[in-house]
């Protein structure tokens, strides 16, 4: 049966009559042409070989075809134009390539043939992917996303704005990173993502990028393609185990750890890697990073610390700290001001020195000094000497990670930028040091995804960050505010608040054993922070409620009131008598509690009860009571407040 298919090496230029049949292995966003205004969308086909060929649809081609040719699908094609391939591109794309057009015949075949095209990817650990940052190296990956991040602008350094959206990963050894989603992938795969983001979706992705931005991350390409819950052995292993560790994936989400530490530690590079002070000059029109070995300085002391950004993208921002705006850069509308470190350096080597700029977390590595810090003593003690809080210069040889940056392509001088700051604690792997996992098949990594379903995984210990100061926060902004509030309320002991006093009377309340077994002073505190929280009604509504269930619990009261209200409008209504009674009914009523607070049913929040109507009783018999005291007869005014109240209400 496959004799009368073709397969792609043998389909050459001019031939005719030929039929193949592949499977869409990657499918890449529409694009626009550099030189003309023309749009195109590259496919990559596989036979059954795993040969493979690059197919391009353009214009209105591409959207003929988009629901009907499919990643992940196999095809009979017939009748494409088949041509040679650019020298220039033939390392990439091949010696051929197809156009698809209205000409071409696409039968779809149904079968599955997804152990087929795993062979073409060569997954990359997270924990190896350092060894590729900021290489031209196409990277494959597989994770679980456990969380987005909002979509927002960036402006590119040639005035452009592109739409980004970052995307959290975590790999069956619980360890995370950010994957950083551009342009069209933000409108399709993204949305696809965010819609089911409750449903844990694993991808496969093809072709990204690995970047020193924010530690280490990954980064979309133009060509990259992604298979999301995809057809394959190796995702239903993976949504397997994030069954049987839905518990810690819950925690690692809710702590978000990942949004303060990196994804792993960064390693010492080899020492063929490191650069000369003096040969990075000539070597920045080709290489833009470089790792150097050297000492830094301060050498301007009157030179801002710290600027006001935006929480989002870190662009400058004229907002207060602690301002919510929507930032002129990201756009997002619920930017929020925050101090960002920044200082000028000094970086030297045996060989000569260069000038660098260390922003955020670099910047406060070097400082030892965070931005709050320097922003208070800038606003606080503006003529104090900043020397007593940052440190001027390193002590001993740190390794340096930096980026040339050109302005433009007319500018000959470069500005370098400090982007990692490595000390000699850090984790040391020789260059050339391979993993054993490195490069492994598919089939092995489906192996061993299927062993660590059998076990119990727990998540690693939360690993040094690159940034590391003696005032790193804890993973979370909310524990750091309780750690320190605690800390606080604990030292002063003789100065205590309302609250404080409060608290602490409840907690002796239970040290002494007036509450019962199952409750503990803590649980009896958190019982009646609920009760503050959740009690509160309108009083109207409650007074109506309970009479109504009061009159509807004695009949021969609904009964008096029917005859009274029925005198009372029907008859005489307008009577001196009844305007006067009304009247003084009205100014008791004027001089009774306005806010009377009940639960109108049981309710359970996390394990605490709170109790059903128990002080909506007591409301009603302090009314009463409060009658009383003013001079009227009980249980006249009880009556008479369950009838106008059921009186109004039935009217």
């Amino acid at each position: 049966m496959n004799n009368q298919y073709q397969l792609i090496k043998d389909v050459h230029p001019g031939d005719v009559g030929w039929t193949v049949k592949v499977t869409i292995a990657e499918k890449s966003p529409a694009r626009t042409a550099k030189k003309s205004p023309k749009k195109y969308q590259n496919i990559i086909l596989m036979d059954s070989e795993g040969s493979t060929v690059q197919a391009t649809l353009y214009d209105h081609n591409i959207i003929a075809f988009q629901d009907e040719l499919i990643q992940g699908k196999t095809y009979l094609i017939s009748n494409a134009l088949v041509k040679l391939t650019n020298l220039e591109y033939r390392s990439q794309s091949g010696d051929t390539q197809w156009t698809i057009s209205g000409k071409t015949r696409i039968q779809q075949v149904d079968e599955n043939n997804s152990a087929l095209l795993l062979t073409a990817y060569n997954f990359i650990d997270f924990e190896d992917l350092e060894n590729h940052m900021d290489t031209n190296t196409d990277i494959s990956i597989i994770g679980m996303v456990i969380d987005t991040r909002p979509k927002r602008m960036i402006q590119t350094r040639s005035g452009n704005q592109c739409q980004v959206q970052d995307i959290i990963l975590v790999n069956k050894r619980l360890e995370t990173i950010i994957l950083t989603m551009w342009e069209n992938f933000v409108d399709n795969e993204c949305n696809y993502i965010c819609e089911n983001l409750a449903k844990k979706p694993v991808i496969i992705a093809k072709h990204l990028k690995v970047s020193s931005f924010n530690g280490v991350s990954l980064s979309t390409k133009a060509n990259s393609s992604f298979f999301i819950d995809g057809p394959f052995d190796i995702v239903e292993h993976f949504k397997t185990w994030a069954k049987k560790n839905a518990e810690t994936l819950n925690n690692i989400m809710s702590e978000k750890c990942y949004l303060h530490l990196t994804p792993s530690k960064i390693s010492l590079p080899n020492k063929s890697k490191y650069t000369d002070i003096k040969n990075i000059q000539g070597l920045q029109k080709t290489q833009r990073f470089f790792w150097i070995k050297g000492k830094a300085f301060v050498k301007v002391l009157n030179q801002p610390f710290w600027y006001m950004s935006c929480d989002n993208c870190n662009k400058v921002s004229g907002a207060n700290c602690g301002d919510i705006y929507q930032c002129v850069y990201c756009k997002y509308p619920n930017s929020k001001a925050a101090p960002r470190a920044k200082v000028y350096l000094q970086l030297m080597d045996s060989t000569g020195y260069i000038n660098a700029t260390a922003i955020g977390e670099p910047a406060e590595s070097f400082l030892l000094c965070n931005a709050n810090t320097l922003m208070n003593h800038s606003v606080s003690n503006p003529d104090s000497n900043i020397i007593d809080l940052i440190r001027l210069a390193t002590e001993e040889e740190k390794t340096f990670y930096i980026k040339a940056i050109q302005q433009n392509e007319e500018a000959t001088e470069f500005k370098y930028e400090l982007l990692f700051v490595l000390g000699s604690d850090s984790t040391v792997t020789a260059g050339n040091q391979q993993s054993k996992d490195k490069g492994k098949s598919p089939m092995v990594e489906d192996e061993q995804s299927q062993q660590m379903d059998s076990k119990d995984v727990t998540p690693p210990p939360a690993k040094r960050s690159l940034f590391q100061t003696p005032e790193t926060p804890l993973p979370t902004k909310k524990k750091t505010e309780i750690a320190e509030t605690v800390k606080r309320r604990s030292e002063d002991t003789c100065d205590k608040d309302l609250l404080q006093l409060i608290l602490g009377s409840a907690k002796n309340y239970g040290d002494n054993g007036n509450l019962p077994a199952d409750i503990t002073p803590n649980k009896f505190i958190v019982d009646n922070c609920k009760n503050i929280y959740f009690a509160s009604h309108e009083t109207t509504a409650i007074s109506a409620s309970w009479c109504l269930m009061l009159l509807a619990s004695h009949p021969e009261w609904q009964a008096r009131g029917r005859a009274e209200s029925c005198i009372k409008v029907a008859v005489d209504f307008v009577s001196p008598e009844n305007v006067e009674e009304c009247i003084g009914l009205t100014e008791k009523f004027r001089g009774l509690p306005q806010n009377h607070r009940a639960k109108e049913d049981k309710l359970e929040v996390k394990k605490v009860t709170l109790h059903a109507m128990c002080q909506a009783v007591g409301d009603l018999e302090g009314i009463s009571s409060d009658a009383c005291e003013a001079g009227m007869d009980f249980e006249s005014f009880y009556f008479k407040f369950k009838l106008r109240a059921a009186t109004s209400a039935l009217l």
